[in-house]
């Protein structure tokens, strides 16, 4: 394929991708009312397209790799990848739903489960772990043989607040930390108490995961996945979280941010290799401002970002001294994102979408805003280099998923 060729596949509906070689940019183009929003998990992007199917494409060379046949009212956005298998929710209008695993190389269809009383999944190495987290029922947990369906084990607790997976490992939050064995079911350790940070069934191959304990004795602990003992402990001001109610979020660069919705506060502290958490800053909203964020802060780098209900970014620099500012979502051509509705954190850029157009941020300042006209459209970082968006372009009635640069929003038409 030429350095800006295109590829053709041979299927219903006509998906058609535009590349540039060696760059990592692509447009995947269909006709309008195809493709829906993009899930990114490891370097394939999964795509829903029109007629309950699902797309697979190369992330970085923007090669579709198979799309798959009609699924039963699938929900791609909660999809999972274990042990050579992609498994999707589906049947989710109806009470209990079922799940479908693909072929990740083909995307034909492996196994499928139509019936299940478990609605949360994650993945564990070769085992896809299902369970439950409803205040109403007893929590069940089950492992599922990814290539498979053989339900590996079963086991159930009276409730289950939080799950996390550490490559083979089940870490679980049931009225106490326990860890199962994925395959087996077997319980390898019961150690500690509190709320899991990285939860829901968040995956990844460190030997370490993050608990919080709240109340009159605040501490965030770092324990070995292994063993489920505290390694280090980083004790925090209760007077300093007496707004607060939610753990806090992971941060990189060994931090931990707090915000409340309505109370309209935001905290960030230091916590990496000390045992007394230090602050860093505590921007708030104007009390002039009659709103409050309609989903918790974001950081990125060094500047803490929230959207309000009036459909309004605020930003401010971690240590600086002032409030959570008001800003403008203009870019330097002076096209504008008029009422953001959607924010997203990637490692170094914040992008922000509304109803028409999308823009990437970065330490307070806008750098693009593009015109996508196409409503629900949130951005998804992919790595710290690019993001995708969808753009619409209703003359030549055409859907389009751009894998765009993240510092410059260029895209390849």
């Amino acid at each position: 394929m030429s350095p800006e060729g295109a590829q053709v596949v041979d299927d219903r509906p006509p998906l058609t991708i535009t590349a540039s070689a060696g760059k990592g940019l692509w447009t995947l183009s269909a006709p309008t009312g195809t493709l829906g929003q993009p899930v990114v998990v490891g370097g394939t992007v999964y795509v829903p397209v029109s007629g309950d199917r699902i797309a697979a494409v190369d992330a970085h060379e923007g090669r579709i790799r198979w799309c798959s046949e009609a699924l039963t009212k699938p929900a791609p956005e909660r999809l999972v990848c274990a042990g050579g298998a992609v498994v999707v929710p589906v049947l989710r209008d109806r009470d209990p739903g079922g799940f479908t695993a693909l072929d990740a190389a083909t995307g034909k269809v492996l196994w499928t489960r139509r019936k299940s009383e478990l609605d949360r999944m994650a993945a564990a190495g070769s085992t896809v772990v299902l369970w439950n987290d409803t205040r109403e029922e007893r929590g069940e947990i089950a492992g599922v043989d990814a290539l498979t369906g053989e339900t590996l084990w079963e086991d159930g607790f009276k409730r289950i607040w939080g799950v996390l997976v550490r490559g083979e490992r089940v870490i679980l939050d049931a009225g106490g930390f326990r860890a199962l064995d994925a395959r087996t079911g077997e319980e390898v350790w019961d150690e500690g108490y509190g709320d899991l940070l990285g939860q829901d069934g968040t995956t990844g191959d460190a030997a370490l995961f993050h608990s919080w304990s709240g109340g009159g004795l605040a501490t965030l602990s770092v324990r070995a996945y292994d063993t489920g003992k505290a390694l280090s402990t980083t004790r925090f001001p209760q007077r300093a979280l007496k707004h607060f109610s939610r753990p806090p979020a992971l941060v990189d660069g060994g931090r931990v941010l707090f915000s409340e919705t309505f109370g309209r506060r935001v905290r960030v502290f230091a916590c990496a290799g000390v045992d007394r958490a230090e602050s860093l800053g505590r921007p708030r909203l104007s009390r002039l401002r009659f709103t409050s964020f309609s989903d918790p802060a974001v950081c990125v780098g060094d500047w803490v970002y929230a959207l309000t209900w009036r459909h309004r970014l605020h930003a401010a620099e971690i240590g600086g001294r002032r409030r959570l500012r008001r800003l403008s979502v203009v870019a330097p051509d002076g096209r504008v994102v008029r009422e953001p509705n959607e924010i997203a954190a990637g490692p170094e850029h914040l992008f922000v979408s509304d109803r028409d157009s999308v823009a990437a941020i970065r330490d307070g300042r806008v750098l693009w805003v593009a015109a996508t006209d196409v409503w629900g459209n949130p951005p998804v970082p992919l790595g710290a280099d690019r993001v995708l968006f969808r753009s619409a372009n209703r003359k030549a009635r055409r859907d389009r998923l751009h894998c765009a640069e993240a510092e410059t929003g260029r895209r390849l038409s």
